[in-house]
């Protein structure tokens, strides 16, 4: 995939299956300077957090969930999924339960400089080109492995 933001976008639709995570809120209207070093240690508190109770984070996804509220940043959710049928009896961490249905999937490469513009192309020309309604309802949210993102977005 190369790192020109205006590539062509890899959407696929999917019905995905509803599943629960542990998340570290990050609070960023509050934040100064750069939001990455904020997100990332969210995100190590959740790997220790997970970690610590015995969770095996191969088998876990790692999970973002961005807050938006008229076009900014504002809090951003670091999350890892739980297993669906284990009980962790823990308050450290809020839990949400991240609803299933239709989602429109991003594929992007790991890379934070064509992220966000590939994200706004697809709100700006691939949905409205390919007749897609966002679902307001439900939340959009980030999974991360290596070397991509996916990017899922809840329609209807």
């Amino acid at each position: 995939m190369s790192a020109d933001p205006q590539q062509f976008l890899h959407v696929t639709i999917q019905d995905l299956p509803p599943f629960r995570v542990a998340c570290f809120f990050c609070n960023l209207q509050l934040a100064t300077g750069q939001y990455s070093n904020q997100i990332q240690q969210g995100f190590q508190q959740i790997k220790s957090w997970a970690l610590q109770r015995g969770l095996d984070l191969t088998r876990q996804r790692i999970i973002g969930i961005p807050h938006v509220r008229d076009g900014q940043l504002t809090g951003y959710d670091c999350c890892v999924e739980l297993p669906e049928n284990g009980v962790i009896d823990d308050h450290s961490f809020q839990m949400k339960r991240a609803p299933g249905g239709r989602y429109a999937v991003l594929l992007l490469e790991k890379n934070s400089a064509v992220i966000g513009e590939a994200i706004g192309r697809f709100f700006t020309e691939y949905a409205p080109a390919h007749h897609l309604v966002v679902d307001p309802q439900r939340f959009s949210y980030e999974v991360y492995d290596e070397t991509f993102m996916t990017y899922f977005v809840p329609i209807t």
